[in-house]
């Protein structure tokens, strides 16, 4: 009651604000109305051509007094040269453009075209012409157009005039009142934006392109990223500022998805082609956004209802897949698409690179026996489909379906004397989730969302060998339900004010069952969790400064216990083209994935989901805050940013130790500081960008006998580099990634006679070599026939074949002998795509 209360006060103090500020603000006038207010005024005439000034807006300002106050303002404000051929006579002179471009405005979802909306180029704001079109003379190589439009978030697209044969077309959205302002548009390529908040955003329909990315995946382009890595070179192994990959929260649509990955964590499971943007929170998190003590990777599908029937096929060296938009009715439509593997026709390269690197030192390649004969087969797809409708003008609805699915299976023949021996194993993981979303407009400043959702994880896995008449069977299964109300307010043109409440129920199974001996052994735990969140944002009316400032509170019912959660993101602009971030937050989460064998499920995905528990496993919580500097010009952007985080509540179980600590059941915490630094030159067509970080990583577990050492996922310093280019439906990338080596454990020299375990130096007091590889892609779009288009692509992942180790780990033979494992990455890989789009 207390929030409510709070939040009707805001409501009501802020609307006397909103008064004020409406009054004093000053009218905007079409330039043609302007020129007819000056010429009544001081008895002069302009000379000009009625379709020259037509589609002008002006915004005058109560500081002009004398004409030649007016002359210059007007200089300002209009691409025109003012001449003054008499005292009474003002000629109108157009400058030299080399282009006239031509823009049209579009209603994202119902893909109407706007007639009220406004475009702004420089200083200069344009209104459509009689037609619904923009028509601006221009004459660079490269502008920024911005679009607004009444009840519409604003738009920001970054166009070369010289390549545009027809009329652009720039999609806004009616359902969105965010204050948030982009102040990059390409970020290391086309496609990447920058906002004042700090929030990377990824706009897959304008995607430029990655070295060694044939497609824009999901998973692997956010890796680009300054602060990203993943220390398996896999993207179910995302490391973001030192964190482990479960500490992410990941979102499709506002759901909750525990599975990321197929082929074991080689491609995303979602379909980049489906996924119309993502944006990465590493800090200074909404408070909308619950768990992922690490970062947030919010992704979408689009929310527009299309018009016509579209369709693309395509094909690579992994998978081939569908995708289609097709209208249902004026207002509503549907999106499909489906994926999947092509090995089972054809084990390409491509394929067989990253067999053999998931594969690696696993029960399905550690095989000495010469007389057996092993079988293996693989396969993966995914399907996802969504129905959206506009109700009204203000009501709008959406459903949402996901599903995926990895199935292994081994069969291995081995003779044993004069016996034969059949050996069977098969690892699945299915991942279905499915959420209806509701959106009402109730005005122009205020809007509601309501989402309910759920979601199913499963992971099983069953090994037999039939001559001992033994089987195991291993399952992890995550079941979630979750509803969320959300309000969005602006409250004045300056202030804007989001709440709502969020209910999660979270059930997460484990079990193991062997048959001979008889074992079995099943953990089944929940939780609920209620949230309440509140956030205030603000912008100054020169958009100098934003501040976002809110909370959140949870209450999670196993531990009978609330957490505060405060949330602070603040940007303000110090001078011309340099911004200061400020970001803050703390955030929990009580689901996490652990190790309890590292030859669980086969030794491919041995991480299995729990959740936490009064008795042995804590909340995980974090506290992180940052500060940075941008410098932001139409071709340059650099950025700095310091950092600091704290993580506790984590587990040696969740931690991947393969050394003393592989069977501790222990819980700590570990700090990261950090520096992540990025430069990035535009050249057009060629972008090039260069990053460096640098980071200290420490774990803390106080009962271990060494309670301080470096953290596995220490990787201290990071180089990037890239170039790319674009032009006329050719792009072109390379770079290089290089970092210093993780740490690892070694064994010691002194081990004695026979013994029964390994005894270990120091825990993580050496390094792998370091880690480099050289990529590079390239794509060419072109016609085929009037309404199909094509694509084809290729790409070179580890260009010189470097044999990039990531891992090292030591276990006892048969006879107690220490074996070294060693854990590689991908060697040279290529890839090709080709795609059809009607």
């Amino acid at each position: 009651m207390r929030l409510l209360n709070l939040h009707s006060f805001l409501l009501i103090l802020l609307s006397f604000s909103s008064y004020g500020y409406a009054q004093n603000s000053i009218r905007e006038q079409s330039l043609d109305e302007f020129l007819r207010t000056i010429e009544n005024r001081f008895e002069v005439k302009f000379s000009y051509a009625d379709d020259q000034i037509e589609n002008l807006i002006v915004t005058p300002n109560s500081s002009l007094n004398s004409l030649v106050d007016y002359l210059n303002f007007l200089e300002i404000s209009s691409p025109f040269i003012y001449e003054q051929h008499s005292d009474k006579n003002i000629l109108i002179i157009p400058n030299d453009n080399e282009f006239e471009l031509c823009v049209i405005v579009k209603d994202e979802l119902s893909q109407n075209q706007l007639t009220e909306a406004f475009l702004k180029v420089g200083n200069y704001l344009y209104k459509p012409n009689a037609s619904g079109q923009f028509k601006i003379p221009v004459n660079a190589k490269e502008i920024d157009l911005k679009i607004r439009a009444k009840g519409y978030a604003p738009e920001l697209k970054r166009v070369m005039p010289s390549e545009t044969k027809y009329c652009i077309e720039v999609i806004v959205s009616p359902f969105s009142v965010v204050l948030d302002e982009i102040i990059l548009t390409n970020y290391l390529t086309g496609g990447i934006q920058k906002y004042r908040s700090g929030i990377l955003k990824l706009d897959y329909e304008s995607f430029g392109l990655l070295p060694g990315l044939v497609e824009p995946d999901v998973l692997q382009s956010i890796q680009a990223l300054p602060g990203i890595t993943s220390r398996q070179e896999s993207v179910s192994y995302l490391n973001v500022r030192g964190g482990t990959h479960d500490q992410n929260l990941f979102l499709w649509d506002g759901i909750k998805m525990y599975h990321t990955s197929h082929f074991f964590g080689m491609i995303s499971a979602f379909n980049p082609y489906m996924t119309k943007s993502v944006k990465l929170i590493k800090n200074g998190t909404s408070s909308r956004y619950g768990d992922g003590v690490s970062s947030v990777i919010d992704m979408r599908t689009k929310d527009s209802i299309v018009k016509s029937f579209k369709a693309e096929i395509g094909v690579n060296l992994i998978n081939a897949d569908v995708y289609i938009e097709a209208p249902l009715t004026s207002t509503s439509s549907i999106e499909f698409s489906f994926r999947e593997s092509i090995n089972d026709i054809w084990e390409s390269p491509t394929y067989n690179q990253y067999f053999d690197k998931i594969f690696q030192n696993t029960e399905v390649t550690n095989e000495t026996n010469p007389a057996s004969q092993q079988n293996n087969e693989f396969i993966f797809y995914d399907a996802t489909l969504n129905y959206k409708h506009k109700l009204t003008e203000k009501d709008y609805i959406k459903g949402n379906f996901f599903y995926t699915h990895d199935e292994f299976s081994l069969n291995r023949f081995e003779i044993l004397g004069n016996r034969i021996n059949t050996r069977s194993s098969e690892l699945e993981q299915t991942n279905v989730a499915g959420g209806i979303y509701y959106n009402r407009n109730w005005s122009e400043a205020t809007k509601t969302e309501v989402q309910f959702y759920t979601s199913k994880y499963n992971q099983n896995s069953i090994n037999t060998n039939l001559l001992n008449e033994q089987s195991l069977k291993q399952i992890n299964e995550v079941r979630e339900i979750g509803v969320r109300v959300n309000l969005k307010t602006n409250l004045s043109s300056k202030l804007s004010l989001e709440s709502g409440y969020q209910f999660n129920e979270t059930g997460i199974l484990n079990s193991e069952s062997i048959n001979n001996p008889g074992f079995f052994r099943e953990t089944q735990n929940s939780i609920l969790t209620n949230s309440l969140y509140s956030q205030l944002n603000y912008l100054s009316t020169n958009k100098d400064l934003s501040v976002e400032f809110g909370g959140r509170l949870n209450h999670f019912s196993k531990f009978d216990r609330v957490l505060i959660e405060p949330r602070f993101n603040l940007s303000y602009k110090i001078v011309d083209h340099v911004y200061l971030e400020v970001l803050a937050e703390q955030k929990s989460q009580v689901t996490s994935q652990v190790i309890d064998l590292q030859t669980d499920f086969l030794g491919v995905e041995n991480r299995r989901w729990v959740l936490s528990n009064p008795n042995n496993r804590p909340i995980i919580q974090s506290q992180q805050i940052s500060t940075g500097l941008n410098y932001v010009k139409p071709s340059w952007f650099i950025n700095a940013d310091v950092y600091y985080k704290h993580v506790e509540g984590i587990t040696t179980q969740g931690q991947g130790f393969q050394n003393q600590f592989q069977f501790s059941q222990v819980h700590g915490s570990y700090e990261v500081k950090g520096i992540d630094f990025l430069i990035n030159k535009n050249f057009d067509p060629i972008s090039g960008w260069a990053s460096y970080s640098i980071s200290d990583n420490f774990y803390r577990f106080d009962a271990l006998d060494t309670s301080r050492f470096q953290n596995n996922l220490d990787i201290q310093h990071v180089i990037s580099f890239g170039l790319s280019y674009e032009k006329k439906g050719l792009k072109l990338s390379t770079g290089f990634n290089w970092h210093s080596g993780a740490p690892i454990t070694l064994p010691q020299e002194n081990q004695g006679v026979n013994p029964q375990q390994i005894l270990f130096q120091g825990p993580n007091a050496e390094r792998l070599p370091d880690y480099f590889r050289l990529d590079f892609s390239t794509t060419y779009n072109f016609a085929i026939f009037k309404n199909i288009n094509a694509l084809a692509g290729l790409s070179f992942w580890n260009v010189f074949g470097n044999s990039n180790i990531y891992d090292q780990f030591n276990r006892l033979d048969d006879d107690q002998n220490i074996q070294t494992f060693k854990q590689r990455g991908l060697n040279f890989t290529p890839n090709l795509v080709f795609r059809l789009k009607f």
